[in-house]
């Protein structure tokens, strides 16, 4: 059948359907219930942008470029995700290899925009009571023992004889604060799990306070941030509470562009150093060179070489791009090989 025509059978169909509708009077009901749908979304949404505004109001692209005046690097899609999660206020893990600059990105986030910045590495003996509530027992004693009985005793389970712990200090701050925890997935299981209330609530509960039981919550907006190896999967809960920022080895462009500004070299040559990178990092390798080995090699160019990627300065300066003796060998008759071809050719 001729498609001018079965598209006149499908739009008489349709008409007559909508007929059909509109006698029952369900068509008038659809149309009345899209408008109040739409009007309804409409609402929401202005309440959700202002909420979102309230924790950052900026655009993904204004974003994008806080984070590249401090040197930091991210692509546009993972910058919309980062804009997303930030203005929901949820906390943001970040995965990827290590060198890859997961640290980094929160602090260049609270340098950009004047935010404090607080700082936690995890370990596996690394206690609740070290990061979150712990009494300062040792100021309780020497309070208590002063007291020489003119006036009332010291009140010693008030704020100031709280431990000034670093989730502690986050909840107390008086100004947007950036968390840095760094290698969440090294927390033993207990820790974790203390975890838990203050990703969801961004609050901590402090027992055995003066009048009881109290609860202490974030005053202003609190941005957190979880840095992970995977050294171990993260339990469930945990997981349900946050959400990741999975970062990859940049392209050339991009890594040319933290190599100009990390190491103040002109972007030619930065190019260069990126190109070489990249070709290593598709060897098969043990351990391949990072964006911070990256970096570091290519201030070692500089400094050693004055720029001149030669077979003596590669040979100075292996150590940046290859760790193993076996990744050593082929990095090294990689470069020999490359550089005899450019050479050769021209």
């Amino acid at each position: 059948m001729p498609v001018p025509a079965l598209l006149l059978i499908l739009l008489a169909l349709l008409a007559t359907a909508l007929g059909l509708a509109a006698r029952r009077g369900g068509w008038g009901v659809l149309v009345r219930r899209e408008v109040e749908n739409r009007q309804a979304l409409a609402a929401a949404r202005v309440q959700v942008r202002e909420e979102g505004n309230r924790m950052l109001d900026l655009s993904p692209e204004q974003l994008q470029q806080v984070l590249r005046e401090q040197g930091y690097f991210l692509d546009r899609l993972q910058t919309q995700r980062l804009w997303v999660y930030l203005r929901q206020g949820k906390p943001v893990g970040i995965r990827g290899e290590p060198g890859i600059g997961k640290s980094l990105l929160p602090e260049a986030l609270a340098k950009g925009l004047g935010f404090g910045f607080i700082d936690m590495a995890c370990h596996s003996h690394l206690e609740a009571e070290e990061i979150g509530i712990s009494w300062n027992g040792f100021k309780q004693i020497v309070d208590a023992q002063a007291y020489r009985g003119s006036g009332p005793p010291p009140d010693l389970y008030t704020l100031e004889y709280l431990t000034p712990t670093p989730l502690l200090q986050s909840l107390l701050a008086d100004r947007p604060t950036v968390v840095r925890v760094d290698e969440v997935d090294k927390l033993n299981e207990h820790t974790t799990n203390f975890f838990l209330r203050y990703l969801d609530r961004k609050e901590l509960v402090v027992h055995n306070m003066s009048g009881g039981t109290r609860t202490l919550r974030a005053s202003a907006p609190l941005y957190i941030f979880l840095t992970s190896n995977e050294y171990k999967k993260l339990d469930p809960a945990f997981m349900r509470r946050t959400v990741w920022l999975d970062l990859t080895f940049p392209d050339e462009g991009v890594l040319a562009e933290i190599l100009r500004h990390g190491a103040g070299v002109p972007l030619d040559f930065a190019a260069r150093v990126a190109r070489i990178v990249h070709q290593v990092r598709q060897l098969n390798l043990e351990k391949k060179p990072s964006i911070a080995e990256a970096l570091e090699w290519c201030r070692a160019l500089v400094d050693v070489a004055g720029g001149q990627i030669t077979p003596q300065s590669v040979d100075l300066t292996i150590g940046f791009l290859a760790k193993w003796p076996e990744d050593v060998a082929m990095v090294k008759e990689a470069l020999r090989r490359w550089y005899d071809t450019f050479h050769k050719a021209g």
